[in-house]
């Protein structure tokens, strides 16, 4: 079983001062992934499950990708490898808000059952510059 350090729920602001990345100003868990393949599965307080699978390419390498996928929406089909899998709605969102990808203008056969995220290669962040001091 991977080693791992269960961090407080805390602010978005100080999970970015340790190191995590900031998305919208609510109670956030930050969560270090071991390397190697890694599931977290989540659910809402009315019993809604989701997914997210972080998979390596290489035996006990860092992940590479995540999938996410939603149990619940109550539609499936049939999958790769000879079971069904869920299908979900979901939509990206790119420039400008616009949205690249809308699922729910898809034929129920046509609904994706796994988002897959490719997280590429680690960059080092950009520093930061305080605009404030001019």
């Amino acid at each position: 079983m991977a080693d791992i350090t269960q961090l407080p729920v805390i602010t978005a602001a100080d999970a970015e001062s340790i190191g995590f990345a900031r998305f919208n100003d609510v109670p956030t868990l930050p969560i270090d992934i071991p390397d190697g393949n890694f599931t977290i599965s989540a659910k809402t307080t009315d019993g809604r499950r989701i997914t997210f699978f972080f998979g390596e390419y290489k035996r006990g390498s860092p992940p590479s990708f995540v999938d996410i996928q939603y149990h619940d929406n109550g539609t499936r089909i049939a999958n790769a490898n000879g079971g069904t899998s869920p299908t979900f709605d979901m939509l990206t969102i790119g420039l400008g808000g616009r949205n690249v990808f809308d699922s729910r203008r898809l034929g129920p056969d046509d609904k994706p059952s796994i988002a897959v995220i490719l997280m590429g290669e680690p960059t080092v962040p950009a520093p930061q510059h305080d605009t404030a001091a001019g």
